[in-house]
C-alpha cells in the first residue's frame, strides 16, 4: 500500500548487516471494507494455489529493492503473486535473494494512495518485473471504473479493456459485483470463495454428507428389516410345506 527509503540502521550487535523493517507502523488497511476486501483476495488467492508450492501468494509486507541509483526502497503492494518463488512464511520479501519479483499485483487504491497507485508504482512495478497491475477503489471515488488493470507490454504498461478484466498470468477474470471486487475461474465458472464462503461451503457439505449418511443408514436398516421379514417368511413356508408333506403322508 506504501512506498519508503528504508532507514538503514545497524543494531548494535548486527553492524556489517543492513537491518530492514518489517512495519512502518501504519494501518493494514485503510478502512474496514478494504481490510475485508484484502483479506478475502488473499484467501481467495491463497487456496488457489495451495498445492503448487512455487507460487508465493502475499500482501502488505514489504518487498524491498534498490533503484537505479543504487539506494534501498521499499514497497507494499495490498496483493501480490510470485511464481517460481518458494511457498513459505516471511518477514520481507527481498528482491535481490528471491531473485525476482512478483508476477501481479493487486492494488486497492484510496483518496490517500491515488496518486501514489496511479502513478509512482507504475514505474516500481515495471522495474520489478510485474506483469500484470490491477487497481480497484471499492467506494468508486479515485478511479472511474472502479477496476482498471494493466499489463506490461512493449515496455509499458497498457490497459486491459472489458467490463471484467482477464488476467492472462493467473487465468483468472477479476469482476466487480455489489462494490466487491471477485476473482473467477473463466473455465468453470465458479467464484473464488472467500473466508465466510469456504466456510459456508464447508458447512453444506459436512450437512450434505451427515444427511447421506442417515439417509444410507436407514436405507441399510430397511434392507436388513426386509432381508428379516424375508427370511422369516421363507422359515414359515418351509415349515408349512414340511407340515403338508407330513398330513399328504398320513393319507396315504
Amino acid at each position: 500500500m506504501t512506498t519508503s527509503t528504508a532507514p538503514l540502521i545497524s543494531p548494535p550487535d548486527l553492524d556489517a548487516e543492513e537491518y530492514l523493517p518489517e512495519s512502518d507502523g501504519k494501518p493494514m488497511a485503510e478502512t474496514d471494507v478494504h481490510r475485508k476486501l484484502m483479506i478475502g483476495l488473499l484467501h481467495a488467492l491463497t487456496e488457489r494455489y495451495r498445492e503448487q508450492p512455487q507460487v508465493y501468494v502475499s500482501g502488505n509486507i514489504f518487498i524491498y529493492y534498490r533503484d537505479e541509483a543504487g539506494v534501498r526502497q521499499s514497497v507494499s503492494p495490498d496483493i501480490f503473486v510470485a511464481f517460481g518463488v518458494a511457498k513459505k512464511d516471511r518477514r520481507i520479501y527481498k528482491l535481490e535473494d528471491e531473485g525476482k519479483g512478483p508476477e501481479v499485483v493487486i492494488e486497492l487504491t484510496s483518496t490517500s494512495t491515488k496518486v501514489e497507485d496511479l502513478v509512482t508504482k507504475h514505474y516500481i512495478y515495471a522495474n520489478m518485473g510485474v506483469r500484470e497491475y490491477f487497481l480497484f477503489d471499492p467506494y468508486s471515488e479515485t478511479i472511474r471504473p472502479a477496476l482498471r488493470g494493466f499489463r506490461f507490454a512493449a515496455g509499458e504498461y497498457v490497459p486491459i479493456t472489458g467490463t471484467s478484466l482477464h488476467s492472462e498470468v493467473l487465468g483468472l477474470e477479476l469482476r466487480v459485483e455489489q462494490g466487491q471486487l471477485r476473482l473467477y475461474d473463466p473455465k468453470t465458472g465458479e467464484r473464488l470463495r472467500t473466508p465466510e464462503e469456504a466456510e459456508a461451503h464447508l458447512r453444506a457439505l459436512e450437512t450434505k454428507a451427515a444427511q447421506e449418511l442417515k439417509a444410507r443408514q436407514e436405507a441399510e436398516a430397511k434392507a436388513a428389516q426386509e432381508l428379516k421379514a424375508r427370511q422369516a417368511l421363507e422359515a414359515e413356508t418351509a415349515r408349512l410345506r414340511e407340515e403338508l408333506e407330513r398330513l399328504q403322508g398320513k393319507r396315504i
